[in-house]
């Protein structure tokens, strides 16, 4: 009994390292991202590089609206800003549990994330042809750059989808 405790502990120990050694080698891409993000939505007011520049979604757009719908237990309404949610959120449990638990690499991961990325762009498109101009996460922002420096390019999307 003492023998397992000790491997438990042993194993335990070695997860924290592995986490520890990754917030280590990431250290600086969290705070420069909060920086960006801070500073996309106080100057474009949003995070979302297309949509600030163009007023169109990209096909992630809805993302974090989604994993937070999921984190507060409203399923049906992640799945109607991010389809792909549940399929990232799996992706990301099975790298994890790969890479912190069992200490390796996570097989057929990328390939994976690729093909999450292929559903995300399929779906994307359907609900442009579908739901553009809609309600969030597919709708038109008017405050975009490309209007605001060349005014002509917000007039012809006025017309276009408003």
């Amino acid at each position: 009994m003492q023998r397992l405790k000790g491997k438990k502990k042993d194993g335990l120990r070695a997860v924290r390292l592995r986490i520890l050694r990754d917030l280590k080698k990431y250290r600086l891409a969290v705070p420069a991202f909060l920086l960006y993000a801070a500073l996309a939505t106080l100057l474009l007011g949003t995070i979302c590089p297309l949509s600030a520049l163009t007023g169109f979604p990209c096909p992630g757009c809805g993302s974090t609206r989604a994993l937070l719908l999921v984190l507060t237990g409203r399923w049906r309404a992640a799945f109607f800003y991010n389809p792909c949610i549940y399929l990232w959120m799996l992706l990301a449990a099975y790298v994890g549990w790969q890479r912190y638990v069992r200490g390796k690499r996570a097989a057929g991961a990328l390939p994976a994330a690729a093909g999450i990325a292929v559903l995300m762009i399929l779906i994307y498109l359907y609900r442009l042809a579908a739901e553009f101009p809609g309600s969030p996460p597919m709708n038109y922002r008017e405050e975009n750059v490309l209007a605001h420096f060349w005014p002509a390019y917000g007039e012809w999307m006025r017309r276009l989808f408003l």
